[in-house]
């Protein structure tokens, strides 16, 4: 393991980290980059233990917050941001980046109410919930001295097929 010599300020948080996807690349790039603080959870806790491991082999002292969950669920969401909050005393860098792509490539005329509801549970309503619990813990903050005019960024990753589609995709570019 090694020691991260400078230091990214502030605390990250990022969704959707488990696995070999972009939330856990983001989460490995917050730790390269020199952030210490760093709150992950996905659905996978298997895949979320390979991904703190993976920041702990990066930065060895990087104090890490991972919670396996459902990002459809609004008390998980909030409690999770809020366990973030209260362990770190702050939120500065918020990567959503939980979604599914909604599993087999099926024409929107036969996909299930279920599978539509599930899609749009877990990319939407989560993305939403995740951003409603990240403004409201850095609405409580006061900036970072090396960022003076703003408490806190979010950004949301989001598939290309919600501006461009794709046969067989309707359940997720409507």
């Amino acid at each position: 393991m090694t020691s991260f010599s400078r230091e990214l300020p502030g605390v990250a948080v990022i969704t959707g980290a488990g696995g070999t996807g972009i939330g856990a690349a983001v989460a490995k790039g917050f730790a390269r980059a020199g952030c210490s603080r760093i709150a992950i959870t996905d659905i996978n806790p298997k895949t979320l233990a390979q991904t703190r491991a993976a920041i702990l082999s990066i930065n060895s002292a990087a104090q890490i917050l991972d919670t396996a969950g459902d990002i459809s669920d609004e008390k998980f969401v909030d409690a999770f941001h809020d366990e973030t909050f209260a362990k770190f005393s702050r939120i500065d860098y918020a990567v959503n980046c939980a979604g599914i792509l909604g599993g087999d490539v099926i024409k929107a005329v036969e996909m299930t109410m279920e599978a539509f509801d599930r899609l749009n549970n877990i990319n939407y309503r989560g993305s939403w919930l995740s951003c409603r619990a990240q403004l409201r813990n850095m609405l409580k903050q006061e900036p970072l001295q090396e960022h003076s005019k703003q408490r806190g960024s979010i950004v949301n990753i989001a598939s290309q097929l919600g501006v461009v589609a794709r046969p067989g995709a309707g359940q997720s570019t409507s």
